[in-house]
């Protein structure tokens, strides 16, 4: 039998892991894609009559969503877990007491 302790502390690792691979995976796609759009873009501009340079634009876009998903998934982590925890934890003993 598995212990409120032992359960509440895999559940946490197990979060913090989903959400840094979640970022990871962000980040790769976000590399991937904004490489692709720079890479067009330039292309564009050299072959054609085009002049403007639009791929900052999803650049700091995306790159803000990113950092943000970053604070989020990563850095704030065991805040945001311990925070959901402790309102679980509240949920439960007022289901007790209503019981």
């Amino acid at each position: 039998m598995v212990t409120a302790e032992e359960y509440k502390l895999a559940e946490r690792e197990m979060t913090l892991r989903d959400w840094s691979r979640g970022w990871k995976i962000h980040a790769a796609i976000y590399g991937v894609v904004i490489t692709g759009l720079t890479v067009a873009n330039v292309l564009i501009n050299t072959f054609t009559d085009a002049w403007f340079y639009w791929f900052p634009f999803p650049l700091v876009g995306w790159g803000i969503g990113l950092a943000f998903h970053y604070l989020h998934g990563v850095r704030w982590a065991e805040r945001e877990i311990q925070t959901r925890q402790a309102k679980i934890e509240r949920r439960a003993e007022q289901t007790r007491m209503a019981a």
